[in-house]
């Protein structure tokens, strides 16, 4: 009996713990319910100042941390555009040539350029001509001829093994397609082409069905050519057909590069026959490249230039000029004179205005 007993007290104990464990869970439940309600009852009666801090500090810390995470990549971002540039800036500009400009400037009356007359009758020089009334004449002092293609095969050049040509004028797009078709050359489809200027890249439309992914083109300056080169350098061998008289600065930038390249001559330069002018007495000459200038000593060996005054486009063709002792008047391009009309329209200005 005792034991019994003794058992029942135990139960009866555990059970009294039991409900007195219940109640603070009860109690705690109630104060964490009341709690939540009170709490933005004090948020919006009174703002406590320590949890704005805590806050703030959260937000900076996490601000903080994102300029960390965005600062990496834009860092990275700017030393890939840091080392392309630098390849671009490496190119050299030659020295202007010596301009020879006299005190006292006579007017300028008549212009004779050394190439022929635009086919549609509008070229920026002839609203020159309108605008101060000057007599202006046209006359190719050269001209073109293709080379043959049994001398083209003396070159060992073999145009189907190169994936990416390189055009720097319209005639060199025009004798690059004839050799092909004369040679029976299938051009690939895959061939991409690169072109100093928009404009000779839209004259490829003649020739080839224009896309943007085959055709790509600078903007008339050797710098931007060699950005859109150096970004195709892995695509294949590069080919340029140029003439026997040429600009080479642009094969020292390729040389420079490392890009693999070939010349191809495929037409050459000729002197114009000039006898149907009795003589070169003009106020002005406009030259654009060293062959011009040959064809002029050609024609006239006796020339001399007086008061003849000489536009010069070009340090090859300023070159040609100083080879014959000759003065150079007005030349482009410069940074204040990015093309020859300008540089001749402020050298006219400047003489006709009246004294």
């Amino acid at each position: 009996m005792a034991k019994k007993l003794a058992a029942k007290q135990t139960s009866v104990k555990k059970t009294s713990t039991a409900k007195t464990t219940k109640k603070p869970a009860v109690k705690s439940s109630v104060s964490k319910a009341t709690k939540k309600e009170t709490k933005p009852a004090k948020k919006v009666e009174k703002p406590v100042a320590k949890p704005t801090k805590a806050i703030a500090a959260k937000k900076t810390s996490k601000v903080a941390a994102s300029k960390i995470v965005v600062e990496k990549p834009a860092a990275v971002a700017t030393k890939e555009k840091d080392t392309k540039v630098d390849k671009i800036v490496i190119i050299e500009a030659k020295p202007l040539p010596a301009i020879v400009k006299p005190n006292t400037l006579k007017p300028v009356k008549s212009i004779l350029i050394s190439q022929p007359k635009p086919e549609l009758g509008k070229s920026p020089y002839i609203d020159l001509a309108q605008h101060f009334k000057i007599k202006l004449d046209w006359r190719p002092f050269t001209h073109v001829e293709g080379i043959k293609a049994l001398d083209f095969r003396k070159q060992k050049i073999y145009i189907e093994q190169y994936a990416c040509v390189i055009f720097t004028s319209r005639i060199a797009i025009e004798q690059y397609f004839r050799i092909c078709e004369e040679l029976r050359i299938k051009i690939s489809e895959e061939n991409k082409y690169f072109c100093i200027s928009e404009a000779i890249a839209l004259y490829l439309q003649k020739f080839i069905q224009y896309r943007k992914r085959k055709v790509f083109f600078g903007d008339g300056k050797l710098p931007k050519l060699m950005e859109v080169i150096l970004k195709h350098k892995e695509n294949g061998k590069f080919l340029l057909p140029c003439s026997d008289v040429r600009d080479k600065a642009l094969a020292e930038a390729l040389n420079k590069y490392n890009i693999e390249y070939s010349e191809a001559f495929i037409y050459k330069t000729v002197a114009s026959d000039l006898s149907d002018l009795s003589d070169v007495k003009y106020d002005m000459l406009v030259f654009f490249n060293p062959s011009a200038i040959d064809s002029l000593y050609t024609n006239f060996p006796k020339f001399s230039q007086d008061e003849t005054r000489l536009a010069i486009f070009g340090n090859t063709t300023a070159d040609a000029v100083k080879a014959h002792k000759l003065n150079i008047n007005v030349f482009a391009p410069t940074p204040e004179n990015p093309s020859l009309v300008d540089a001749i329209k402020k050298y006219i200005t400047e003489a006709n205005k009246k004294r």
